[in-house]
């Protein structure tokens, strides 16, 4: 199953590659823009870089990147169902599930994070790094298992299938049983995005530090999400076609 998904994977991405690079790159790149300004004009103190940077995370985790997954999502089913998309006219469909898709990614979120949080809050409140060692041990395993146990409850909303507590059931009945075979899509992914990301991000040293470092980092960072959330998107959605196709005989027996 792990080369097929990512064969399909790759087939898709090198069919909408231009269409899709395209809009992801106009996606990111006003949010990449307004944290460039806001960059050079504040101090360049090691607190408000931290703030920017998380800045940076939040907008990306809660509104650029499940913009442009759901938009490449519903393109690429356009294509499989017409043999053409349009991801222009996929930011209307994007827009309308935004918020499902955001409010169901923090349940995912919370389900992988409530335990080993506690447990790391009662371990500072109680001056204990043994408590909160646990916490941090319990917080890399439960992304391990819980992150690939729900990783397709987003795409469910995507597609259109459900949402909310229904999309983390049946993204842990798919990858019940599967849990190895997903692992292999997602690092597999995880990998080729990494690898791309840092080659662009090597360009960006050859530049003087300084304000023009800051706006390479900026184009290069824009250009490396433009090319690389289309693929892990399209990874994804293969992969959660994948696991239902796999599903439907068990159901049916």
């Amino acid at each position: 199953m792990v080369r097929t998904v990512i064969r399909e994977a790759l087939v898709l991405y090198r069919q909408l590659f231009w269409p899709l690079v395209a809009t992801s790159f106009a996606i990111f790149l006003p949010f990449a823009i307004a944290l460039l300004v806001l960059q050079l004009l504040v101090p360049d103190t090691s607190s408000n870089q931290q703030s920017i940077a998380i800045l940076d995370a939040v907008g990306s985790l809660l509104l650029f990147a499940p913009l442009a997954v759901i938009v490449i999502i519903r393109s690429a089913i356009a294509f499989e169902e017409t043999g053409s998309a349009s991801p222009r006219r996929e930011l209307g469909a994007g827009f309308g599930m935004l918020v499902e898709y955001v409010l169901t990614q923090v349940m995912v979120l919370i389900v992988i994070a409530a335990i080993p949080g506690a447990l790391i809050a009662l371990g500072y409140a109680s001056n204990s790094p043994t408590l909160m060692t646990i916490g941090a041990g319990v917080l890399v395993g439960s992304a391990l298992f819980n992150g690939v146990r729900l990783t397709v409850a987003t795409v469910a909303v995507a597609v259109g299938d459900c949402r909310y507590g229904p999309a983390l059931r049946q993204s842990a009945a798919l990858t019940r049983g599967n849990w190895l075979r997903t692992f292999g899509v997602i690092l597999i992914l995880a990998l080729i995005g990494f690898a791309a990301a840092a080659v662009l991000s090597s360009i960006s040293l050859a530049v003087p530090d300084g304000a023009a470092r800051n706006i390479a980092g900026s184009v290069i960072g824009v250009v490396a999400n433009a090319l690389t959330v289309p693929l892990v998107a399209l990874g994804s959605y293969r992969l959660y076609r994948a696991l239902l196709a796999q599903a439907s005989p068990r159901r049916a027996a």
